[in-house]
């Protein structure tokens, strides 16, 4: 499937001035609610942080608008034969205004490149803007997770 682009973001490493960036936007207790995080501390984030550079199963990249950061997106868990994606907008003046769909887009493009024969996502059944992203690239419910989540998945 062939995906064009609808808004213009332009994606770059994860850095250090990101990381700080999705600290901020991962406190925000709407943000937080929303991509289901996990409650950490500084200690602990910095260790994950720290751990990138070194790690074959994580891949992280921040999408930017003009000169700011806005989001981060990318796969976790990967192994030969899938991987989980995760998206977030920190930048809430750009939800609803297309920038997931290129994040989106960005995450499938990259993982054909791992040549994973599935992506799955896992989404709070009240995310209804994410649901329906996943549902527009194909994702497909798999199954339920409990009683908040569901396990999507495009192949």
């Amino acid at each position: 499937m062939e995906f064009r682009s609808i808004i213009d973001i332009q994606f770059k490493g994860f850095d250090r001035s990101v990381f700080e960036k999705s600290k901020e936007w991962l406190d925000d207790s709407e943000i937080k609610r929303l991509t289901n995080a996990p409650e950490t501390d500084q200690e602990s984030r910095e260790q994950w942080f720290q751990s990138l550079t070194n790690r074959s199963d994580y891949y992280i990249i921040s999408a930017w608008r003009g000169d700011n950061p806005i989001g981060v997106v990318g796969l976790k868990y990967i192994t030969k034969s899938d991987a989980e994606a995760f998206i977030y907008i920190g930048e809430k003046k750009y939800w609803g205004k297309a920038v997931g769909i290129e994040m989106l887009k960005y995450i499938i493009e990259y993982g054909r490149t791992l040549e994973i024969s599935s992506i799955y996502a896992k989404l709070l059944k009240e995310n209804i803007r994410s649901y329906k992203l996943a549902s527009r690239f194909g994702f497909k419910i798999e199954k339920d997770l409990d009683e908040k989540s569901i396990l999507m998945r495009y192949y």
